[in-house]
């Protein structure tokens, strides 16, 4: 049996979704994988810093964070500044950071994992912004502490493509990729597609927690593009960030063009692509009209989906149906126990 000391930076959605995960497979973990797990640290930006070495109550722990408390009276003791002193001081052997994204230079997330690794931490993120800003430089630094840095809860939530590309496709060189990759824009088009104006559409994501509160990244297609970015830098080998793809989003479509699309046979996507033409990458995200024969076409609501064009096997479409929170949840989960089989 392996004790794991676990730490989080980012106690949002996702975070709560993936400790209350934890819990419910807290046993099959230890029967099947021999992993035990105590969460020893909690980092958030608003709702305070917790370090407890002997675990942390996460019952109290969501509880607090539920009802408008902070995580201050979870500390045992410990005065902690910042998330950078969190990390020092948290004692933790893998650190999960999940903060928000941002695309333009992945701070202060590629910090915090930089300086996760250099203490000899495992790293697993949910955050594309420091894969696209900083891959080459965090695998090499895992490489050099002889620790893991995992990333598969950066696209399609918990849908595995890089533990499938890593694990069940050697040798294969990835030639281009298509997909339907974010979850908003997706529900705000299906939406649209039945009648509700973008407005509308837009607020009912929120209201349900799919959109955040700020929808610019989602609307203005910059996730979309990180994603992008990050497929051309791991699976292609061509080190891309956000604003090198070409770029639209969907804040200009009208329920109009969306029902006329409907009624031709056809549907419109947020669809993301990379293609290696004459020794260049061209890579763009931009509203698409796609047959309803094409498969990412069938993509309704939160749904995402990704073909693969390889030398090998030519096509691999891998889609995840209705994500959320707790898929998202699971790509953690999952990266995990990767880590862990691999000490």
């Amino acid at each position: 049996m392996t004790d794991h000391k676990l730490a989080l930076v980012g106690f949002g959605s996702v975070g709560r979704a993936f400790v209350r995960l934890l819990q419910r497979q807290a046993r099959a973990m230890e029967h099947d994988y021999g992993i035990a797990w105590r969460v020893v640290g909690i980092a958030t930006r608003s709702l305070g810093i917790a370090i407890d070495h002997s675990g942390i109550d996460l019952t109290s722990a969501e509880h607090e964070v539920d009802n408008g408390g902070t995580l201050r009276d979870l500390n045992a003791g410990l005065d902690i500044a910042d998330t950078q002193a969190f990390i020092d001081a948290c004692g933790a052997d893998i650190l999960f950071e999940n903060s928000s994204l941002n695309p333009y230079t992945g701070q202060p997330a590629l910090d915090h994992i930089r300086a996760a690794l250099k203490l000899g931490m495992n790293v697993v993120t949910a955050n594309k912004g420091p894969v696209v800003h900083g891959f080459s430089e965090l695998c090499e630094l895992a490489r050099s502490k002889r620790v893991h840095f995992f990333f598969e809860s950066t696209i399609m939530d918990g849908t595995p493509i890089f533990s499938t590309f890593r694990e069940g496709l050697p040798v294969s060189k990835v030639l281009g990729f298509r997909g339907v990759l974010n979850s908003t824009t997706n529900a705000i088009l299906s939406e649209m597609e039945q009648g509700m104006k973008f407005e509308d559409a837009l607020l009912n994501t929120q209201q349900t927690g799919v959109a955040e509160s700020d929808p610019t990244h989602d609307v203005e297609g910059w996730d979309a593009a990180t994603k992008t970015a990050v497929l051309a830098t791991v699976l292609m080998d061509y080190p891309l960030t956000p604003q090198q793809v070409t770029r639209e989003g969907i804040g200009n479509l009208t329920v109009d063009e969306m029902q006329a699309a409907r009624a031709s046979g056809a549907r419109i996507k947020l669809v993301c692509s990379a293609v290696e033409q004459d020794g260049c990458l061209r890579a763009t995200v931009e509203p698409t009209m796609l047959s309803m024969s094409d498969r990412l076409s069938q993509l309704n609501g939160t749904s995402s989906g990704l073909s693969l064009y390889l030398d090998t096997l030519k096509e691999v479409f891998i889609a995840g149906i209705d994500h959320g929170p707790e898929q998202t949840a699971y790509g953690l989960l999952s990266d995990f126990i990767n880590i862990a089989r691999r000490d």
